[in-house]
């Protein structure tokens, strides 16, 4: 018989985004991984032993579920099930105890290739927040150099609350709330240009006026769901069409019966028209044709080096030599005179080379864009250092051998699982009901191509399968798992009621206390009631002092 244990020696490597939550799920599959492998070396150490051994073995398992039960007494006043529950923990903690003891004798070599188990960081992920690194630090340009900073685009709210209550905590909370910037701006494009929904949006319109203008249509870039580059797709757009997004504007304008852009709309116009928001949109431009292509150019283009993360430590370090050339020089990438060849991350022509056109031809009118790149590339690399973990310099990557880095091979995005996420997100919109079991036994159906297995079995064995398949629908296994989540989240809510109810009336307690107090409100008093003898009347003690220090804060 198959032990599920033996599946854990094979398991050599883990691959997720950078959330804490899945580095902490690494960290515990790893202690499970070592933990099934010495249970499974003490089993056959166990195994291999002598009668008398075995039963020295035997004896030292129940003297030591007794000893921790707290002694012969405490240990017959427990039940049976329970005696037996802590036997069996016992036992199974002196077979690990065997286990490391056989773990321990194996050479250096032979310890690493049982315990090796890496874990890397999807390299999507990693760029895609160090463009996030780069854009937090851009939008802190402005104020560190007392520069007015991107017009800010208010909701409705906001924009009621800004203009008709100034000075007011509503217009403050606005006013902090309230972002602008490029960023902002492709958000609001995607939501009018590509709306989600396509009875909402303007896509039609665009397509129109652009295949009316230029011969050719366009789709603008997908901001308003989660796609990876989206935003630094959509400022190449839009500066690439500058002025055709700004003259389609006016003309939904004047095709409207009430000759005027709504809400949103007039947000984007005002973006589009602002000096520094174009700044912004220029700047990621030009760090998204210089780094974002190139690097996913590497990472997952048809030419590429390596399929294998674990084979990627020298790209990065690359990554950050780059950033590093561009801070030191950046009309590398900021000049008029730019080159691909000593701009671009892998010197390769540029990406989207139109782009680089429109940035050039806005230049002129942006004088802090090469402050502004350094701002931006200087974010981006204190990001990038931070989604490096995995090759740091003597970490669990940097010392192991060619032969384990192939053993663990994982591809260098986590497309796959964020695929199959997707999937599943569509597949719930048109079954809402659809379990998750059955989700997977149809594409499980599907990848495995059973329908082909299933044309070569007997009348017997389908059968068969059907009798199980029913006894499996009839078991209420969903439901009951979907109770027990409920279950679980009621529990939830019931902890934390009761603790609330136990800090507030801890809190009141306190408050008591406090109204009870008689102060010292001189310092003659003070020390007169610190002077007196332990115990007597008036005597204060250190709780009484804190009690004092808690009335004269409140």
């Amino acid at each position: 018989t198959a032990d599920a244990r033996e599946f854990w020696g094979l398991v050599t490597g883990f691959h997720s985004d950078h959330a804490e939550d899945q580095k902490k799920l690494f960290r515990l599959l790893k202690d499970w991984k070592e933990r099934c492998d010495r249970e499974l070396r003490g089993e056959k150490a166990v195994k291999g032993m002598e009668k008398l051994e075995l039963v020295g073995f035997l004896f030292k398992c129940s003297q030591e579920a007794i000893r921790k039960a707290g002694g012969p007494a405490a240990w017959e006043a427990l039940p049976q099930s329970e005696r037996l529950a802590k036997y069996n923990a016992m036992r199974m903690q002196v077979i690990r105890d065997i286990g490391q003891k056989e773990f321990d004798e194996l050479t250096a070599k032979e310890k690493e290739d049982v315990d090796f188990f890496l874990w890397a960081g999807c390299c999507m992920h990693k760029e895609m927040n160090a463009f996030k690194g780069g854009c937090y630090q851009m939008e802190q340009f402005w104020p560190e150099n007392n520069l007015p900073g991107p017009k800010k685009m208010y909701n409705r709210d906001n924009a009621a609350a800004v203009n008709l209550a100034p000075g007011t905590d509503a217009s403050k909370r606005a006013e902090d709330k309230t972002k602008g910037g490029a960023i902002k701006v492709a958000s609001l494009c995607g939501a009018i240009f590509r709306h989600k929904d396509r009875k909402r949006g303007q896509q039609d319109t665009l397509r129109f006026f652009f295949d009316a203008e230029l011969g050719f249509t366009i789709g603008f870039p997908d901001t308003s769901n989660t796609r990876f580059q989206s935003h630094a797709e959509a400022c190449a757009v839009l500066i690439t069409y500058l002025d055709l997004f700004i003259r389609f504007l006016e003309y939904v304008k004047e095709n409207k019966a009430s000759r005027s852009l709504n809400h949103m709309e007039k947000n984007v116009f005002d973006g589009l028209h602002c000096n520094a928001t174009r700044h912004e949109i220029c700047v990621i431009v030009l760090y998204w044709l210089a780094i974002s292509v190139p690097y996913m150019r590497e990472i997952r283009g048809p030419f590429r080096a390596h399929d294998n993360v674990l084979q990627l430590g020298k790209l990065h370090k690359r990554v950050i030599a780059h950033i590093d050339k561009l801070i030191e020089n950046p009309e590398l990438l900021v000049g008029l005179d730019a080159s691909f060849k000593t701009a671009t991350l892998d010197g390769q022509p540029w990406g989207r080379p139109e782009a680089l056109y429109g940035v050039q031809r806005y230049a002129a009118e942006l004088p802090h864009r090469k402050n502004l790149m350094v701002a931006f590339l200087r974010g981006a690399r204190e990001t990038w250092l931070r989604f490096m973990s995995e090759f740091e310099e003597g970490g669990a990557l940097a010392g192991a051998s060619p032969e384990n880095i192939e053993r663990a091979w994982m591809e260098s995005t986590n497309d796959l699982c964020e695929s199959a996420f997707g999937m599943f997100r569509q597949c719930t919109k048109i079954s809402p009901t659809i379990s998750l079991a059955q989700y997977n036994a149809r594409k499980m159906f599907k990848f495995n191509n059973t329908s082909e297995y299933l044309r070569k079995l007997g009348p017997k064995m389908r059968a068969f399968l059907r009798r199980i398949t029913r006894e499996q629908d009839a078991s209420g296994a969903n439901r009951k798992a979907k109770l027990d989540l409920a279950k679980y989240r009621q529990e939830t809510a019931e902890k934390k009621i009761e603790k609330e109810r136990v800090r507030k009336e801890r809190a009141k307690a306190a408050s008591d206390a406090i109204v009870q107090v008689s102060p010292l409100l001189t310092i003659t008093e003070v020390e007169y009631a610190c002077s007196l003898a332990r115990g007597a009347a008036g005597y204060v003690t250190v709780p009484g002092i804190d009690l004092q220090l808690d009335w004269h804060r409140k």
